[in-house]
């Protein structure tokens, strides 16, 4: 009788699971837009979530790597575009796409976001390469680097999903910046003096961002006359976590740009455009469901687990988001955002 009972909350349970879509798009409905942070060439948009209610948190690649539960390491002889990885954890561990791992033959960056069983056993991971000049191996396994590529870097990567175009456009950064890498290591943009003087600038500037509410889950960030990227998470505490590495990337976009022009109302419609996305499933090696989402403006992803957006990252595709040049016409009905 027990047995029967725990099946049928079990098949009642599966049946009115939200899928994975119905999931993004609630929480698409739920986001306000805050007041920005300005700070030199770039111009922040905090993003909150109406109802916050209990959010979840999750163990990120840092801090699994201090607490020794993580092993990173070389498929055989090596990969270029995988490696494994194995969580001895007893929870799950969540790695952002863009975030680098660095030694064992050369330095890659993460292709995708995942989020890692517990006691998980090796599982292969899909990467980049942003050392293009290294196939050497320096040490037995790879470590974290603390930091994310550089926002163009990730950008190119998710628009693209081209090996070449990663290292071309880690490349064009370097050229832009004056910076000679032996190996052409991406970490090099960082290592840079003055560059890193100017990061550290915009990181003490906008360290504040996540304490500005319990709500705060991301942020539009915008540059020039761009929107750069959007990112979102599954709770404050995991935005705040993160946060260091993701503007100190957003900062390298600022470098040699200009003040933002970029309004609320532009937000409000960029947002509106990645509400009405093609989202489809593409497979992830750990938990959750990971799917793309392709739109006319741009492409970007997200990874869902138990009804929770884990992460949300959108990249625009600057040739098609110019509402003058594509002919597209823009969604207002997400004007209910703008707090005025």
């Amino acid at each position: 009788m027990k047995m029967g009972i725990l099946m049928l909350i079990a098949s009642l349970t599966v049946l009115f699971a939200k899928k994975p879509e119905e999931v993004v798009e609630n929480y698409l409905d739920k986001l306000k837009i805050g007041t920005p942070v300005e700070y030199k060439n770039l111009k922040i948009y905090p993003l909150e979530i109406s109802v916050a209610g209990e959010m979840k948190d999750f163990t990120t690649l840092d801090e699994a790597m201090d607490k020794g539960w993580l092993k990173i390491k070389e498929i055989g002889s090596g990969n270029v575009n995988q490696v494994e990885i194995k969580n001895n954890g007893d929870e799950p561990v969540f790695i952002l796409t863009g975030e680098m791992i660095v030694g064992a033959k050369q330095d890659r960056m993460l292709k995708s976001d995942v989020l890692l069983p517990p006691n998980s056993g090796w599982i292969k991971v899909e990467v980049y390469c942003v050392e293009h000049g290294r196939w050497i191996e320096v040490s037995k396994e790879f470590k974290s680097s603390r930091l994310l590529v550089p926002n163009t870097v990730r950008q190119r990567a998710k628009l693209s999903e081209s090996q070449t175009e990663v290292w071309a456009e880690v490349s064009r950064t370097q050229n832009e910046l004056g910076i000679v890498s032996g190996t052409g290591t991406v970490r090099a943009n960082y290592e840079n003096e003055k560059v890193q003087k100017v990061v550290d600038d915009y990181t003490r500037k906008f360290r504040n961002i996540p304490k500005l509410s319990k709500s705060t889950i991301g942020v539009v960030v915008t540059s020039g006359d761009r929107i750069i990227c959007l990112d979102l998470f599954a709770s404050n505490s995991l935005l705040n976590k993160l946060w260091t590495k993701l503007v100190k990337s957003y900062a390298m976009d600022a470098i040699g740009s200009t003040r933002s022009s970029v309004t609320k109302e532009q937000v409000a419609e960029f947002l509106a455009l990645i509400d009405g996305a093609k989202l489809v499933s593409v497979g992830t090696p750990g938990l959750g469901d990971l799917l793309s989402i392709n739109a006319d403006a741009g492409k970007g992803s997200v990874l869902v687990y138990e009804e929770t957006v884990v992460h949300l990252d959108f990249f625009p595709d600057e040739d098609n988001f110019k509402e003058k040049d594509s002919g597209l016409r823009l969604d207002f009905r997400r004007d209910q955002r703008i707090e005025r």
